[in-house]
């Protein structure tokens, strides 16, 4: 309020300087007038040797000078109101109208004057022009006495009846607890919304029974881990060749519950194939992302320590990522194998920890993965290495993305399904498995991956992207 008044004052202030500066630009000129006036009255009565006006005319002359005075200073507050309105202001217009009828006044006048000699008729001329000058110069001089006055003693229209006064002990705003609480609840809303949300845009598998419903037989449920060796895999996902450790959840975290799972696989999976044309068993899954190479390699790792003498091959050629579980360098591999550039024993290497697990991890990426394992030089590496293993595991690619597992699928003599819970759909498990039987290839069942329950119930995954070069946990 205070800086309102302040304001007020300055503003006030400001307009009376605007009026004096215009009221002081024409006293200048107004001064000139009065000058030139006198100068043209003495040359002329120095001419006519000092004739003198008749009654008639100085009666005349007085009316003259009223008129002609008020003219003058009309004009002026016309000039001063061109600043601040149109010409279409009522203001404006009642003041065109009043210097109109003293502008009629005058021409009335001008008609008397044409009656009087000429000798009277231009010394009441010079006569009426001097003291009309004289006048105007003295009001406007009035005028600027009095703007300068009020310019000094200036003051406002705003008076502070009552000030402010403010408790700032107990402030009515803002509301701390009330914020606090109205965003808590507010957060939680949102949250229960979106899970929701996701849910409805997203309804992943979340029971073995539903992909019972598909045909599929679930061999084993393993739940989701929480043991640190996972997650140093999806940390190190992006990164090439081996980090020096493995992650092998058997061998790190032997009680972990998704190893019993594992276990539970290891003795369902013993009965599956005995009927089996081969000891080779293929692990695929729908799309990325689902953990078919998790699977593959601790599933290998828990029959090694079963006694059994077992080889797992990572035949995703394109973004294979069994040795980043393992925590070994990518060397020689099964594309080196398939082209020439390597033999079996020397793409073949045992792991540590675990003498009875051995792996061939893909080898270098070639550019026509698919065609090298239509190569008949693959059936025979097949044939070759399951005679020497009790078991055969082949962690292959997304059948969805590639058509590399429908091929590998028609070599081994069981195959099995990885998914993934709250990320696959029941619609992308039936076109998986018509793929598949497309391909001549019989899936045996599935493997429900990454089972987590909470208090606030199950939670889903997002997608994954899959082409050439790329790596996936």
């Amino acid at each position: 309020m205070e800086a309102y008044g302040r304001r007020k004052v300055d503003r006030n202030s400001a307009e009376v300087s605007s009026q004096l500066k215009f009221v002081k630009d024409q006293l200048l000129e107004v001064r000139k007038q009065v000058e030139a006036a006198q100068a043209a009255m003495n040359a002329y009565q120095t001419k006519a040797k000092s004739v003198d006006i008749t009654m008639q005319t100085k009666g005349l002359l007085e009316q003259q000078v009223a008129v002609e005075t008020s003219i003058q200073q009309l004009h002026m507050q016309q000039a001063e109101m061109d600043r601040s309105f149109t010409r279409e202001h009522p203001a404006y217009r009642a003041l065109m109208k009043q210097i109109g009828e003293l502008e009629s006044r005058k021409a009335g006048f001008n008609k008397q004057v044409g009656e009087l000699p000429d000798t009277q008729q231009e010394l009441l001329r010079l006569t009426r022009d001097l003291q009309v000058s004289n006048e105007l110069y003295t009001a406007l001089l009035n005028q600027a006495q009095q703007l300068d006055v009020a310019r000094a003693g200036t003051v406002g229209n705003v008076r502070i009846i009552d000030p402010a006064a403010v408790d700032v002990t107990s402030p009515v705003k803002p509301r701390r607890p009330l914020i606090v609480l109205v965003g808590t609840l507010l957060g939680g809303f949102l949250a229960v919304g979106l899970v929701f949300l996701r849910r409805i845009m997203n309804p992943g598998i979340e029971e073995p029974s539903q992909i019972e419903e598909l045909g599929l037989p679930v061999y084993a449920a393993i739940p989701l881990s929480d043991s640190k060796d996972v997650q140093d895999i999806a940390k190190r996902s992006r990164r090439t060749g081996g980090t020096g450790r493995h992650h092998l959840l058997a061998v790190n975290a032997p009680a972990d519950l998704a190893v019993e799972a594992m276990r539970s696989l290891r003795t369902s999976l013993h009965f599956a194939m005995l009927e089996a044309k081969n000891n080779v068993l293929m692990i695929s899954g729908p799309r990325p992302g689902v953990g078919k190479t998790f699977v593959s390699a601790n599933l290998a790792a828990v029959i090694a320590q079963a006694g059994q003498k077992v080889l797992v091959i990572d035949a995703d050629m394109r973004k294979g990522t069994l040795h980043k579980v393992l925590g070994v360098v990518p060397g020689n591999g099964l594309s080196d194998v398939l082209v020439g550039k390597a033999d079996a024993a020397s793409a073949i290497h045992i792991m540590d920890r675990v003498p009875n697990m051995h792996y061939m991890t893909r080898g270098e990426i070639p550019p026509n993965p698919s065609e090298l394992l239509m190569h008949p030089r693959f059936t025979q590496l097949l044939e070759s290495l399951a005679s020497q293993y009790d078991l055969v595991i082949i962690d292959t690619p997304p059948i969805l993305a590639v058509t590399d597992a429908a091929i590998v699928g028609q070599q081994a003599g069981s195959s099995l399904l990885v998914t993934r819970f709250g990320l696959n759909q029941p619609k992308e498990l039936m076109l998986t498995k018509k793929r598949f039987e497309q391909n001549g290839v019989h899936i045996k069942g599935a493997i429900f991956n990454a089972v987590e329950k909470r208090a606030t119930g199950y939670y889903s995954y997002g997608y994954y992207e899959y082409k050439s070069g790329g790596a996936n946990a």
